[in-house]
């Protein structure tokens, strides 16, 4: 029910933002910078980073380096407010960092090392942690430490070299690989090519010059990069040349309403409710559309958090699901509309104030312009919804016999209170996360577990920020009892390395809707799959930390399989 996003990024509601950064939080943490060795033996190195999300630039760090010490102030804008920290790193060669000192407003964390351990103290909190040798600290938005970083890599043996980095923000360390890929392409100037990959699961691309100095780091998962400013200027001067697209610039988004080829788009918008009006991009086939042709259709419904029509929240979590749907099924000869959430994008709204009963009405309005579109066949419309949106799917479904078919991409079997507690107790014990991950989410347990009381006690607030209403609404609802309730075919969509929604939910929901007579259920679980329906990265050859937000390819087709066959598409 609940789905992922990645930190930083603007999320359905504060407690959920909290919960759904567990697994990335300790991998994700310390976006910084890297150099060959024995840069800074005889000089300083002083400089800024521009940082970016997306497109925009959120904040800069000034940094100073040199052989024994790393000094940088970061400064963040973020929700109408700029934060401000200093950063303080001791230095010893072949070790690597001897201590670590960070002071925000309200906020001072050290870290001492010493004979293979890491002794973190935050605002009174003390722990131990074992750090091999070498070993770096990487701390969120101080894109200088990717310089320490690189400087302790040895050209000379090349190759993969392994290292580990303390990650204070989460008081966890995880290991760092780094290799270097060799000359990198569209440039403006020559550049050497890094890759340092993060816990296994998080790729970095650093860019340095001929003097080894870090001109550029990205963070693909992110959508975050880093630019030297004086490399920026560079940059800008070169995107007058037609022949080379810099590294560093920002390429031009495709808009909303730019269809593949053999699709059609047609904007919609659609009123919901006092004060909400939907946009959304209607996706038809070209082929009969200037005939009259009637098609079946699909309506999207997106997962928890405020996400815009592709099935993005900009600019650090953008993956296009709904977006890649949209075009894969237009082409197979099915309709599909997607739309802004309300408050996202185009569509009015307030999103943070919004319940389970205001979104699934949003849903509902949608289906119902759907059944009115004359290019639309009404017999022929499948709802078809993740994780929270799954939810929604089958409670429109169970009430509307129009519906011609549901699909259930990772939805939950409980009610989301029960849900949020298992999942994270899940996360905290899963084997194959590293230990980071699983103390972060031991850690976040008990204020789950209060802000799940606050909303089952009926108070109006919680000391853990969130909606409770939203909460209780979920609550209301009975996710088993409504697919019981659902007559028309079921698909039902799992990853097998869903660690917010276990997959043992989809047998829980197929087996509840065959045993009340529906004999059109199928059930599809996709292996090394995440519940974001990425790539599982631990332990799978087909993850590439280069770009994690690819979803898998047995997604889009199991959907389209199974509706080309429901709606018997020729």
């Amino acid at each position: 029910m609940l789905e992922c996003n990645h930190a930083g990024a603007a999320r359905r509601r504060a407690l959920t933002v909290v919960l759904l950064a567990v697994l990335i939080m300790s991998s994700l943490v310390g976006a910084s910078a890297g150099a060959p060795a024995g840069v800074w033996a005889d000089r300083v190195d002083r400089g800024r980073f521009l940082i970016f999300i997306g497109d925009d630039q959120v904040g800069v760090e000034d940094f100073e380096l040199t052989a024994t010490r790393a000094r940088s102030t970061v400064e963040i804008a973020a929700g109408g407010a700029t934060s401000r920290a200093q950063i303080d790193m001791a230095l010893a060669p072949q070790t690597g960092a001897q201590s670590y000192r960070l002071e925000a407003p309200g906020v001072v964390l050290t870290a001492a090392f010493e004979a293979g351990i890491a002794k973190l103290d935050v605002q009174g909190t003390s722990r131990q942690i074992k750090v091999d040798v070498p070993h770096v600290v990487l701390e969120n938005n101080v894109f200088s430490h990717y310089q320490v970083l690189l400087g302790m890599y040895d050209a000379s043996r090349g190759g993969v070299q392994s290292f580990t980095a303390l990650v204070p923000g989460v008081m966890a360390s995880v290991p760092v690989t780094v290799e270097v890929l060799g000359p990198a392409r569209s440039t403006p100037i020559p550049l050497t090519e890094y890759k340092a990959v993060l816990a296994g699961a998080i790729g970095v691309s650093v860019l340095v010059d001929d003097a080894g100095r870090v001109m550029h780091v990205a963070v693909p998962g992110q959508n975050a990069r880093a630019v030297r400013e004086e490399y920026q200027r560079t940059v800008d001067d070169a995107k007058s040349s037609a022949s080379v697209v810099p590294v560093g610039s920002a390429e031009p988004a495709q808009p909303a309403t730019a269809a593949a080829p053999g699709c059609f788009d047609q904007a919609i918008v659609v009123d919901s409710g006092e004060n909400v009006r939907l946009a959304g991009t209607l996706t038809l086939p070209s082929a009969g559309l200037d005939q009259g042709a009637r098609y079946p259709a699909v309506l999207l419904i997106s997962g928890s958090g405020p996400q815009d029509r592709d099935g993005n929240t900009p600019p650090s979590y953008m993956t296009n699901i709904f977006r890649r749907m949209a075009e894969r099924l237009a082409a197979a000869g099915i309709a599909v509309l997607r739309y802004d959430d309300r408050g996202v994008g185009a569509s009015t709204g307030n999103f943070e104030s919004a319940g389970l009963f205001d979104l699934a009405g949003d849903a509902r309005a949608m289906a119902a312009s759907l059944k009115r579109h004359p290019s639309i066949d009404p017999s022929r419309i499948a709802v078809v919804g993740h994780s929270e949106g799954a939810c929604i799917a089958s409670m429109l479904a169970s009430v509307d016999p129009q519906i011609a078919a549901c699909v259930i991409m990772a939805g939950g079997g409980t009610t989301l209170d029960a849900l949020m507690i298992e999942q994270i107790e899940y996360q905290a014990t899963f084997d194959e996360l590293d230990e980071a991950s699983r103390s972060i989410a031991a850690d976040l347990l008990p204020a789950v577990k209060q802000f799940v009381q606050d909303a089952r006690d009926g108070k109006g607030s919680s000391v853990v920020p969130g909606n409770l209403q939203w909460l209780r609404e979920h609550m209301q609802i009975d996710p088993v009892g409504q697919v019981r309730a659902v007559r028309a075919p079921i698909l039902i969509v799992q990853g097998e390395k869903d660690l917010k929604v276990k997959p043992y939910h989809a047998e829980v929901l197929a087996e509840a809707a065959r045993s009340a007579g529906n004999r059109s259920v199928a059930v599809v679980r996709l292996p090394n799959t995440t519940h974001e329906f990425l790539e599982w990265p631990y332990g799978n050859p087909g993850f590439d930390p280069m770009d994690p937000m690819r979803i898998v390819e047995g997604l889009f087709e199991a959907v389209e399989g199974w509706l080309v066959r429901t709606f018997r598409v020729k």
